[in-house]
């Protein structure tokens, strides 16, 4: 099995509520853990940045889905 290990999770926010996104982080945490990934090994990756655009009246959890999607896509190209 491959595992993830996060040292530090940073996210900019704009138009969103601290409350919000306290809970936005516990979501991003909540889906990168019950994702599987392949190949099995040890790969590091320093550093990553995603940037994403919610639409307006867009949730919370809509928001953590496409960030997971994206911080996925980027350690599946890493493989």
């Amino acid at each position: 099995m491959t595992a993830i290990n996060i040292d530090r999770l940073t996210l900019k926010l704009s138009g969103i509520s601290e409350r919000d996104g306290q809970h936005l982080a516990r979501l991003i945490t909540e889906g990168l853990t019950t994702v599987s990934i392949m190949p099995e090994g040890s790969y590091q990756l320093d550093t990553m940045r995603v940037n994403i655009t919610a639409s307006p009246g867009s949730s919370v959890d809509m928001l953590a889905q496409q960030i997971v999607a994206a911080i996925l896509r980027q350690i599946e190209q890493t493989l």
